[in-house]
């Protein structure tokens, strides 16, 4: 029996063979020819590192997930999010766990970087990320 390799993390298919890093890369550069969703960069990005936390600190998670959910609720802007992240992450901060300490553990979510990612289809992009947000953040609650 063959069985679909599933992240270990957030528990999305391949996509194309793809794993969800390099659907990732794929919906970044798609940002270039639409500006829709280059507007929905922070939660493409964002939505990805939260339901891939291995490779952050605990702090890194705690403020990245506080901007989230203060942008998805009261339109925080990206200028103030990069504001705080930046002083959050000032100096000899570590954001990412040395890779020794990396533990993928499991979650499965109702919506990941699967449903956001379709094979040669760019157009509609942007909302489908916006959706992928919003199932987060009722998620995390």
């Amino acid at each position: 029996m063959h069985t679909i390799p599933h992240c270990p993390e957030c528990g999305a298919p391949l996509v194309d063979g793809m794993n969800c890093c390099e659907m990732l890369g794929a919906i970044l550069a798609w940002e270039w020819s639409d500006p829709e969703l280059m507007q929905e960069h922070f939660l493409t990005v964002a939505s990805y590192n939260l339901q891939h936390p291995a490779q952050f600190t605990n702090e890194m998670l705690t403020r990245l997930g506080e901007v989230y959910v203060q942008r998805l609720d009261n339109q925080l802007p990206i200028a103030e999010i990069r504001r705080r992240m930046g002083q959050a992450t000032a100096g000899s901060t570590r954001v990412r766990k040395p890779e020794a300490e990396r533990q993928p553990t499991l979650r499965h979510w109702r919506m990941t970087i699967a449903n956001v990612y379709l094979p040669n289809q760019p157009v509609g992009a942007a909302g489908r990320v916006r959706a992928w947000a919003a199932a987060i953040r009722r998620e995390r609650g």
